[in-house]
Order: C-alpha cells, then structure tokens, then sequence
C-alpha cells in the first residue's frame, strides 16, 4: 500500500471511529487497485482498491449527490474516495455487527454466512500477517507454569 493510501486509510478510519487495522487488512484481503473493475459470477461488478460492490452505486450517488456514473468513475479511479466509501461500509457493517470486528470483517463480503465465514478466516489470517511481527530479539514468552509459579506468593 503506496503512503497516500495509508494516509487516507488514517483518515477515514479516524472520522468513521474504526479500529485502524480495518481497513488495511480489507485492502490486503480485496487486493484491488486504482482502475480495477472485477466482475462477479453474481453479475455485480467490484470497483477500485477496496473492491467496492456495485450494489452500493445507489446509496453512494444519493449521499454525494453525483450521478451512479460518477460515482463508478470515483470507485474505479480516485483511490481516497473509495476508501472513503469503505470506510462509510465498514461502519454500517460493525453497526450491524454491534461492535464485533471480525463479524463486521466478514459482513464486508456478505450478508450470507456460507459465503462470508471462509472471507472472515482470510481478514484474521491478513491481519495476524500484517499486524504481528516476531522480534528474534525477544526472549520467549514464559509458559503458563511459570507464570503461575511468579505469581504464587513465596512460602517461608
């Protein structure tokens, strides 16, 4: 992800009060790109880097006031703005979800549990990629016996 894309991916993250994982991990999962247009075997068509659906054209030409061609061009061509509508998406979908990220993750791909369980599985396996980084400098971490051995009280 090119860094006026994760700054956009900042922005909107922040005004739509997401955890600012959510949308990196979409746009790594989606693997879209600025001019991608993908055709579903549904008949929908995904625009653009976060691979927006065009079942979401209408809502989008009624809350910006554009035309649905306009705001294909958007999806399709201005990166920032389809960000911008994933954001406003993923907020609707963790509403739905009231609150629970990963089923807000899944929610993003489909209302269907058939089809979304296998997409929540590849944003977890995204995430864990993208947001953890073993250290080799680290020592392990101490097993569960030796952390209740530290915390049992020494006996005199």
């Amino acid at each position: 992800m090119t860094a006026p894309f994760a700054a956009c991916m900042a922005m909107v993250a922040a005004f739509n009060h997401l955890p600012p994982i959510a949308l990196p991990q979409i746009a790594a999962v989606e693997g879209g790109k600025v001019g991608s247009i993908h055709t579903n075997p549904n008949g929908s068509v995904d625009y653009g880097i976060m691979q927006i659906n065009s079942a979401w054209v209408p809502a989008l030409a009624k809350s910006t006031g554009w035309t649905e061609e306009a705001v294909r061009i958007h999806l399709v061509y201005d990166g920032c703005f389809n960000i911008a509508a994933a954001g406003a998406i993923f907020r609707q979908n963790l509403r739905e979800a009231h609150g629970n990220l990963g089923r807000a993750l899944a929610l993003y791909h489909s209302h269907k549990p058939v089809l979304n369980k296998t997409y929540r599985t590849r944003q977890t396996e995204a995430g864990v990629k993208m947001f953890t980084r073993p250290n080799p400098d680290l020592p392990p971490l101490p097993s569960a016996e030796e952390l209740t051995a530290r915390a049992a009280p020494a006996s005199e």
